[in-house]
């Protein structure tokens, strides 16, 4: 094909807008096959190149440009690449072809033949030639990332280009507004400074710079800078700032007049700018502005209006006295007015006018600034030190003894000193000097008592020895056992003002941290033996006593993983051995469980799970089955509670073991519990069953139980569940049950399951034991079998259902017991349990597994209700359809009932909010609660005659009359009392007062007596309704 005829054919396309890609592979085509040349090509274009019309000589520009960039690079030969640059270069002052030419000639580069000399050459026609700022945001764009080729591709020709390069790109830049056009130019200038001395043009680049400085702005979805968020584009302009020592003398004066900003952002960026720049800038040049910048940072770290500003400044103060800090000490020392550290005076001399005032203002502000100066380097802090010890010392000492507040404030500052020390490699000599005079300081005060006036100081007492344990190799052995004795008392002992204790159980936690070997030989001693401490053991005090030294153990454990082992050893042998009192057994192993989940958390936690097992879990079970046999009088009996808490703690450490590993612990765990489920003789052990049903629940689907043949172990079980009349060895047995059908993986087996336990009441048996048990059996095969989507589950389901609406069951008889057991019972299928079939112990979870329960059960719901309303039903039905409507909704997630039809449901639940059970009453309204927040709408209609009043009635606990509560009004539960209450402070946000205003003062009336609820919690619930509906409608 002829080239003209294929190039006017291109030119007619560009002008009527058409997709011209065709011919544009048609034309490559040609050249890249030999067919045609570039040459040839430009001819062809010849009467646009030249035509004197703007627009055609765009039009050929980007034909040229268009099969440029669309042609490999052998394509394209040294000779042709070198005449379209200086065709190229000719016309850039041609504004209208400048875009299609920025374009060509980033094809051009990119080639081997496209010589340095063609960069000098086009760069300097480009600056001279062409007002970027004068194009659109993609002219711009392209010239920017042209720069930034040529930096990449040919950084010969920049050096050689020089000051030449620094200017044009300062020209260049000058008047930039776009964020991402800023963001290239920003990470362009670092690399111009790493090719080309900038030292000649430092000022006017700085100054293009620097007028960008604080930048900000808004970033909007959709916007086509949204890409850029204005963090990146801030830390490109602080790179950019900060990429010369040749800016420092121009950036920090003016740094530290932006410091100076009313503007939270322009203050921490100004700072954060003054940090980055002490790794590049000359330390004469912080020594110049020092005095300013230090007044700077103490006016806004006394001020103290921001805490990120704060932290900024003092970041900052050290990051510069880091660098203009001598290497090292001088010989001369340290004294504040040496000739050898002027630098620090502007910090010193403040300070020690504070410190040696009558009354010490801003002390903790004054500690602060000496911290970050002495934490800076080894020089700055050996001066601070010394210039700090000696006046605290003396003040401390002297017979004219300060106020308790001048002492508090003086050892405020210490701590802040002594804190910069704690860095072998930067603690002053100076310390050991005064190490008599610092523990005469620290040492505790008898004659001070410890009540809320004088607390603080003890407080600041206690993170003084704190710190002097922290510091290296500071005490000997046995002062650092004193100051953890010290620590360790504060935290035990009774004290009136409790922020002591906490404050001492704090720092225990951090010490135990880095000195865990002296947590465990001096302080778990100390706990251990005040938690058997039996002088006053049925106070009310001792219950706090004994729960807040288990909290600080908790704290403890959970925080240093080198104590982790030994406090839970000792925990467990305090448990066991028998000197806990009976009263703290139970929160001693609520910590244990506590410790052991927070361990075992994390997922790779195999190994220390086993170890935990063998010093902890173990014991404690073994413990919990040999005391089971005492008889029932016994004091050491541990209770259900106790035997829960236990499992828990099991379930949390045999659930992070391989496989292999639960293989072989629960065969000795077989040997020894399953003889209480299948033996009467051995009734005796019953107690411990949670013990055993945990550990089995708590495997993974992978594991091997040690029975001969699982089904005939599950029919065992269920055999047992069905004829026990002992509900803990039947709960069991159901527990393992719906564990095993769910774990089962395959499907043969699993059918077999759950075919002989459908299979189960069919022969007839009517008693109402049987019955009850045998919905019990339903329910836990539907919760286990429903999680993993098995049609098994919904025909459990379906029976219960059938009960409930009193419909005619081949395996159920219809007894009132039964039926309001089974709707009961949905928060067995639904609802969280701690080992059997959940999340934690490797539960089989099938995803939509709920949201087909839901859809299977809710038409029944409705459908049962409509059936008798039309029955003549005395009630009952009723009853138990909104009850199992309750139990289903409160385990649904959000996202199910909002998308599953929630207006048909609506006037049930409003009519289950009415039940008289406390629990399911609270459910009711929470979800009522939860319609309101998420589609208000839905309830318009009956809120102001129904919903309202309903609420209303929720929030008290006394009759009308005054006289005593009635069955409704005592299910108001203080669950029920705030959850009315918190939907009642919803509704004003979500509907409007014309819809309320006719029920508001009633509401308002209502709320007012709900102030003096006997609870404190519903008060403070009330309260906060109260205040949204007085202010209703304005």
């Amino acid at each position: 094909m002829d080239v003209q005829r294929l190039v006017d054919a291109y030119l007619i396309g560009l002008g009527d807008n058409s997709d011209n890609s065709s011919l544009l592979q048609t034309l490559s085509q040609l050249i890249v096959a030999g067919d045609t040349s570039l040459l040839e090509l430009v001819q062809a274009l010849g009467s646009h190149l030249a035509s004197e019309e703007a627009s055609r000589r765009s039009r050929g520009i980007q034909v040229l440009s268009d099969v440029l960039n669309d042609l490999p690079p052998q394509a394209i030969p040294a000779q042709a690449a070198t005449k379209l640059t200086e065709f190229f270069c000719a016309r850039l002052a041609d504004a209208t072809c400048v875009p299609r030419i920025l374009s060509s000639i980033g094809a051009l580069m990119r080639l081997p033949a496209f010589t340095d000399r063609l960069t000098v050459g086009f760069l300097n026609d480009l600056f001279k030639e062409v007002h970027v700022q004068s194009f659109q945001h993609s002219t711009r764009n392209a010239a920017y990332g042209l720069l930034d080729l040529a930096i990449q591709t040919h950084p010969e020709a920049i050096k050689s280009m020089g000051d030449n390069f620094v200017l044009g790109f300062a020209q260049m830049l000058d008047g930039e507004k776009d964020p991402r056009s800023l963001m290239a130019a920003f990470q362009i200038i670092p690399k111009i400074v790493d090719l080309v001395d900038v030292k000649n043009n430092a000022e006017d680049l700085f100054d293009v710079i620097f007028c960008y400085f604080p930048i900000t702005f808004k970033h909007r979805d959709g916007d086509p800078s949204s890409a850029i968020t204005p963090e990146s584009l801030k830390l490109a302009l602080r790179t950019a700032l900060t990429c010369s020592p040749y800016f420092g003398s121009l950036a920090i004066k003016q740094l530290v007049s932006k410091a100076s900003a009313t503007s939270p952002s322009a203050k921490i960026d100004a700072f954060e700018t003054l940090a980055a720049g002490t790794r590049v800038y000359s330390s004469d040049d912080f020594r110049s502005e020092l005095e300013p910048l230090v007044e700077q940072i103490r006016e806004d770290v006394v001020m103290a209006a921001n805490d990120e500003v704060v932290d900024a400044a003092l970041d900052a103060l050290e990051a510069v006295y880091a660098a203009v800090s001598p290497a090292a000490p001088s010989e001369s020392g340290g004294n504040v007015a040496s000739e050898n550290s002027p630098p620090l005076d502007y910090v010193l001399k403040e300070a020690v006018f504070q410190l040696t005032a009558d009354e010490i203002k801003s002390a903790d502000q004054t500690g602060r600034i000496l911290r970050a100066v002495a934490r800076s380097s080894v020089y700055n802090c050996s001066v601070v030190s010394d210039a700090v010890l000696p006046i605290v010392a003396e003040r401390l000492d002297s017979a004219d003894t300060p106020s308790l507040t001048v002492r508090r404030e003086l050892m405020d500052v210490l701590n802040y000193v002594l804190s910069a020390n704690c860095d072998a490699a930067r603690r002053a000599e100076c310390l050991e000097s005064e190490k008599t005079s610092l523990l005469s300081i620290y040492r505790p005060e008898t004659s001070v008592p410890v009540d809320n006036e004088h607390g603080f100081l003890h407080i600041v007492r206690l993170k003084g020895i704190t710190l002097l344990v922290l510091l290296p190799g500071f005490l000997d052995e046995n002062e650092t056992a004193v100051a953890l004795q010290t620590l360790a008392r504060a935290a035990i002992e009774h004290n009136a003002d409790e922020n002591v204790n906490k404050e001492g159980a704090h720092l225990l936690v951090q010490l135990a941290q880095s000195s865990p070997d002296d947590i465990k030989t001096t302080v778990l001693p100390m706990f251990f033996d005040a938690l058997c401490d039996e002088t006053a053991p049925n106070s009310a005090d001792d219950s706090g006593r004994v729960s807040r030294l288990l909290n600080a153990l908790g704290a403890i454990g959970v925080a240093a993983p080198n104590v982790l082992l030994a406090l839970l050893q000792g925990l467990v042998t305090l448990v066991i051995s028998g000197r806990l009192a009976q009263t703290h057994l139970l929160p001693a192993v609520t910590t244990v469980r506590k410790i052991v989940e927070a361990a075992t958390s994390p997922s790779d936690s195999a190994a220390l799970s086993q170890e935990i097992l063998l010093l902890a879990a173990a014991p404690l079970a073994d413990w919990a089955v040999e005391s089971t046999g005492a008889p029932s009088g016994n004091q050491q009996r541990p209770s259900s509670q106790l035997i829960t808490e236990i499992a828990k703690a099991i379930v949390a450490v045999f659930s992070k073991l391989d496989p292999e590993v639960q293989t072989e612990k629960l065969k000795p765990l077989f040997e020894r519990l399953f003889p209480a489920i299948a033996d009467s003789s051995a009734d005796q052990l019953i107690p411990a069953l949670p013990l055993f049903s945990a550990a089995v629940c708590s495997c993974w689907p992978q594991t091997v139980l040690p029975v001969p043949d699982v089904v005939a172990f599950v029919d065992g079980l269920t055999t047992v569940a069905l004829t026990t009349a002992d509900e803990m060895r039947r709960t069991a047995c159901l527990e393992i049950v719906a564990t095993v059908v769910n774990k089962t993986k395959a499907s043969a087996i699993r059918a077999q399951l759950a075919d002989l336990i459908l299979k189960r009441g069919n022969d007839g048996s009517s008693s109402e034991a049987s019955d009850s048990s045998l919905v019990l059996l339903y329910q836990w095969a539907a919760r286990g079998l429903v999680a993993c989507n098995d049609n098994a589950g919904y025909e459990c389901v379906r029976r219960l259902v059938a009960l409930i609406t009193s419909q005619n069951s081949s395996s159920l008889s219809s007894s009132p017991q039964a039926a309001r057991l089974a709707a009961d019972g949905f928060g067995i299928v639904l609802g969280s349990h701690a080992w059997a079939v959940s999340p934690a112990a490797h539960g089989v979870f099938k995803l939509l597994a709920k949201q087909r329960l839901y859809a299977t059960v809710l038409p029944e719901i409705t459908a049962g209700f409509s059936n008798t309303a039309n029955s003549g039903d005395d009630g009952s039905v009723k009853t138990n359809l909104l009850v199992m409507l309750t139990n289903v909704v409160q385990h649904m997630p959000k996202s199910v009932l909002m998308n599953g039809g929630i207006e048909t449901i609506v006037p049930l639940l409003l009519s289950a909010a009415r039940l008289t059970d406390g629990a399911l009453k609270a459910a009711s309204i929470r979800t009522i609660t939860m319609i309101i927040l998420e589609t208000p709408d839905t309830l318009r209609a009956e809120l102001v005659n129904s919903i309202v009043p309903l609420l209303l009635a929720a929030t008290t606990t006394a009759s009308a009359d005054g006289g005593d509560d009635n069955e409704y009004l005592s299910s108001n539960t203080i669950e029920v009392r705030r959850a009315a209450l918190d939907a009642l402070a919803l509704i004003p946000e979500k509907y409007s007062y014309s819809l309320l205003h006719a029920v508001t003062k009633s509401v308002v009336r209502a709320l007012a007596r709900s102030r003096d609820d006997r609870k404190r919690l519903v008060r403070g619930d009330a309260v906060k309704a109260y205040n949204k509906w007085i202010n209703f409608g304005g």
